[in-house]
Formats: structure tokens, C-alpha cells, sequence
């Protein structure tokens, strides 16, 4: 059973070959959101932004693996750089 979900949405610097995303985590439990701003990263890095932000706040046990946590994680890729940082904007 899930308790957040992760949804990150990506978008790539075709020009200069980056990645970069922006995240909201939510709580399955209660509905409470938590952003992650845009920033650079690519891959599974947002994976490991939002446990380090959950383990920071204290919902989530020390950082393991993210398979190993209740988290479900979805990536939207090939985003507006607007719509991504809007998407982290608190």
C-alpha cells in the first residue's frame, strides 16, 4: 500500500542537452501536498529528491532504495519549461 505519490514532471534543454523537473508529492492519507521546485536533474533524480524531502520531514524512515518505500512514482516527460516550473511553485 501506497502512503505518498510522487508526480514529477520533466522538461529537457534540447539546446544545451539537461534535464530538469519539479515535483509534488502527496500524502494518500490526508491529501497534503508537498512541491519540490525546478531544478536541475535527470534519470531517477527526482525519485531521490522527493524521499530526501519525506525523510527530511519526517514521514519516511532513513533513506533506502525507492523501491523499497510506499511511495508510487510517476514521471511526465517532455513538459513545457513553464508548466514544469509552475508545477513546483509553492
Amino acid at each position: 500500500m501506497y502512503k505518498y505519490i510522487v508526480i514529477a514532471k520533466e522538461w529537457r534543454d534540447k539546446v544545451n542537452g539537461n534535464s530538469y523537473f519539479s515535483a509534488q508529492i502527496e500524502s494518500v492519507e490526508d491529501g497534503s501536498k508537498t512541491k519540490l521546485p525546478f531544478q536541475f536533474g535527470y534519470g531517477d533524480q527526482y525519485k531521490y529528491e522527493a524521499l530526501r524531502e519525506l525523510v527530511k520531514e519526517k514521514l519516511l524512515e532513513e533513506k533506502r532504495f525507492p523501491s523499497d518505500q510506499p511511495v508510487k512514482f510517476i514521471k511526465i516527460p517532455n513538459i513545457l519549461k513553464q508548466e514544469a516550473i509552475r508545477f513546483g511553485e509553492v
